[in-house]
């Protein structure tokens, strides 16, 4: 398949969405699906496993991993997010929605999430807040200079030149001449925001289905 030689097998029953095959190598290792229509067998489109996960959901090669965020950021700026538990990339988002700092996981790429913005008091949350007058709008980016794509260890990854990611997160943002080629030390300093609610638990970043346990 797609020039490869693998081994498919059995069709998986846990999924009905499609007819689900694993491939395998000739080491018996698992390195890619192949979904089949239910109602048309020769239908089907095959998916690889990339080294890591914006490449797998993009199915796209050329992500390069980079150090983690943390790194990056002035120490009271670290000790302070350690302190209040703002270690998750979504609590650290939120921290981030009253400046241009943003960062993107590969869940997010699937289901982006939207800001809450208070018609009163001007918070910003990416939760409803019972206490505002909040209304509902579309997480924007105002500068790809930076926007970070993370994992949930809060790894930074840089995109190949030529990813369509920036297609998938607005019409309007294309990656400037620093895109894909610069580290996380060029991160900016965040600016935490004096009351956040409690961090919700991370979703797994989207992918094909994981193999049986």
């Amino acid at each position: 398949m797609d020039g490869r030689e693998v081994y498919r097998g059995a069709r998986d029953p846990r999924y009905t969405h499609a007819n689900v095959y694993w491939l395998y190598s000739e080491d018996l290792e698992r390195v890619g699906l192949s979904e089949h229509s239910k109602e048309d067998q020769a239908d089907f489109r095959v998916l690889w496993f990339r080294e890591t996960d914006f490449g797998t959901y993009l199915q796209e090669d050329g992500w390069e991993r980079g150090e983690d965020i943390w790194s990056s950021l002035p120490r009271p700026i670290f000790d302070r997010f350690v302190n209040e538990g703002w270690t998750t990339p979504k609590a650290f988002l939120e921290q981030c929605l009253y400046g241009p700092m943003r960062v993107v996981t590969p869940s997010m790429l699937r289901k982006m999430p939207n800001v809450f913005v208070c018609q009163t008091c001007g918070r910003r949350s990416l939760s409803p807040q019972t206490w505002c007058r909040s209304v509902e709008e579309p997480l924007d980016f105002p500068t790809t200079e930076k926007l970070f794509f993370v994992d949930d260890d809060m790894i930074v990854y840089r995109p190949p030149p030529t990813s369509r990611v920036w297609d998938l997160l607005r019409p309007q943002q294309k990656p400037s001449p620093s895109d894909g080629s610069r580290g996380p030390e060029q991160v900016q300093e965040p600016r935490p925001q004096e009351q956040t609610a409690p961090p919700e638990a991370e979703t797994s970043p989207p992918q094909p289905p994981e193999p049986p346990q």
